[in-house]
Protein backbone atom coordinates (compact mmCIF):
# COMPACT_ATOMS: atom_id res chain seq x y z
CA UNK A 1 0.00 0.00 0.00
CA UNK A 2 1.29 3.25 -0.94
CA UNK A 3 0.83 6.27 1.43
CA UNK A 4 -1.18 9.36 0.68
CA UNK A 5 0.55 12.61 1.84
CA UNK A 6 -1.70 14.71 4.00
CA UNK A 7 -0.24 18.11 6.00
CA UNK A 8 -0.17 17.89 9.89
CA UNK A 9 -3.53 19.76 11.06
CA UNK A 10 -5.49 17.45 8.66
CA UNK A 11 -3.52 14.46 9.91
CA UNK A 12 -3.99 16.11 13.39
CA UNK A 13 -7.28 16.11 13.31
CA UNK A 14 -7.55 12.56 11.53
CA UNK A 15 -6.41 11.37 14.54
CA UNK A 16 -8.89 13.19 16.88
CA UNK A 17 -11.84 11.72 15.06
CA UNK A 18 -10.41 8.26 15.04
CA UNK A 19 -10.25 7.40 18.82
CA UNK A 20 -13.79 9.48 18.64
CA UNK A 21 -15.18 6.63 16.99
CA UNK A 22 -14.51 4.55 20.23
CA UNK A 23 -15.15 6.92 22.59
CA UNK A 24 -15.49 10.64 23.78
CA UNK A 25 -12.37 12.66 22.89
CA UNK A 26 -12.56 13.88 25.71
CA UNK A 27 -10.97 10.38 27.13
CA UNK A 28 -8.29 10.40 25.46
CA UNK A 29 -4.90 12.38 25.52
CA UNK A 30 -3.58 12.66 21.81
CA UNK A 31 0.14 13.68 20.86
CA UNK A 32 1.55 13.80 17.58
CA UNK A 33 5.01 14.90 16.02
CA UNK A 34 6.78 14.32 12.84
CA UNK A 35 10.40 13.07 12.48
CA UNK A 36 12.95 11.50 9.70
CA UNK A 37 11.32 8.91 7.50
CA UNK A 38 12.02 5.67 9.55
CA UNK A 39 12.85 2.06 8.53
CA UNK A 40 9.12 1.71 6.91
CA UNK A 41 9.11 5.47 5.38
CA UNK A 42 6.97 7.15 7.93
CA UNK A 43 8.22 10.36 8.52
CA UNK A 44 5.85 10.47 11.69
CA UNK A 45 4.45 9.33 15.27
CA UNK A 46 1.64 9.68 17.69
CA UNK A 47 0.69 8.42 20.99
CA UNK A 48 -2.92 7.98 22.08
CA UNK A 49 -3.74 7.62 25.46
CA UNK A 50 -6.94 6.70 27.15
CA UNK A 51 -7.30 9.14 30.43
CA UNK A 52 -10.73 8.65 31.76
CA UNK A 53 -13.55 6.92 30.67
CA UNK A 54 -15.07 2.89 30.02
CA UNK A 55 -12.48 2.87 27.48
CA UNK A 56 -9.74 2.35 30.09
CA UNK A 57 -9.41 -1.57 29.97
CA UNK A 58 -11.22 -1.54 25.66
CA UNK A 59 -8.31 -1.91 23.37
CA UNK A 60 -9.96 -1.31 20.93
CA UNK A 61 -8.49 1.99 19.73
CA UNK A 62 -5.22 0.72 20.64
CA UNK A 63 -4.42 0.31 16.18
CA UNK A 64 -5.35 3.69 15.04
CA UNK A 65 -1.99 5.09 15.29
CA UNK A 66 -0.40 1.83 13.37
CA UNK A 67 -3.05 1.62 10.83
CA UNK A 68 -2.67 5.41 10.24
CA UNK A 69 0.76 5.28 9.95
CA UNK A 70 0.82 3.03 7.06
CA UNK A 71 -2.00 5.11 5.45
CA UNK A 72 -0.20 8.51 5.60
CA UNK A 73 2.72 10.34 5.13
CA UNK A 74 3.43 14.26 6.30
CA UNK A 75 3.66 16.78 3.45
Amino acid sequence: MRRVGIDMVTLDRRLEEEPAKHASLKDFKVVLWRHDPDATGCNWNARIECVRGRRLNDCSWWDVVPQMRERFKLI
